[in-house]
């Protein structure tokens, strides 16, 4: 696909950077499952954050204690939390100042399942607490590159859904799918689709200031 002259790498965390989805999904499932919910339905609308699904549907509960029981299924599973390949190799190689996660999961189970997985911070974390609403609304996108400064049109984003590829896309990124979680033909909204991170990881070059250049594998 040639190259892609990037100013920051936006990355969604669960299903991109950390394989979380599997006990998050599990969570939700049985949410639903006690409350007499479809779990198919609160699946699909799984990249809402937490506050939002509950709202949607379970309006009459206290979203706060509902996101508590949540956590409390997913947090047996939290140990076995590992990075998706090439994770740690492409984080390495970006400039603390270049890279930006953008996520519907709060704020302290996000860098919790960094940590978890032996990934870094970053200097610019968007989460549920940031903005109201959750992918496919691009206003988390829009947020990151606020805050890291440059245009979102020199953002490249890396997602693993079609929400999160709408709200990448609709806030003017470049947006690659990653088929961690979806296959190709679901992530057919994106610029560009790849395997692995690590198909991607050895074709980003960067200096001390920027991203020089992210050569996209065809």
């Amino acid at each position: 696909m040639g190259d892609f002259h990037a100013r920051a790498i936006v990355f969604d965390l669960d299903g991109v950077l950390v394989d979380t989805m599997s006990f998050i999904r599990a969570a939700w499932a049985g949410w639903a499952s006690d409350r007499g919910l479809d779990p198919d339905e609160v699946l699909a609308a799984i990249h809402m954050t937490g506050s939002e699904l509950i709202r949607r549907f379970a309006p009459d509960a206290d979203p706060a204690a509902e996101i508590r029981l949540i956590s409390a299924r997913q947090s047996p599973l939290e140990g076995s939390l590992v990075p998706f390949p090439g994770a740690s190799e492409l984080l390495a190689r970006l400039p603390d100042r270049a890279w930006a996660i953008v996520t519907s999961a709060r704020r302290e189970p996000a860098l919790r399942h960094l940590a978890t997985a032996r990934l870094p911070s970053p200097r610019t974390l968007i989460s549920a607490e940031d903005t109201p609403r959750g992918k496919p609304d691009p206003s988390g996108y829009r947020l990151a590159a606020t805050r890291l400064g440059v245009p979102p049109e020199t953002c490249l984003a890396i997602e693993d859904s079609p929400a999160g590829i709408r709200a990448a896309v609709g806030a003017g990124m470049f947006v690659v799918g990653v088929t961690n979680t979806h296959g190709a033909p679901d992530l057919a909204a994106a610029h560009a689709v790849i395997a692995s991170l690590a198909a991607l990881a050895s074709w980003v070059r960067r200096s001390a200031r920027a991203i020089r250049a992210a050569r996209i594998p065809d």
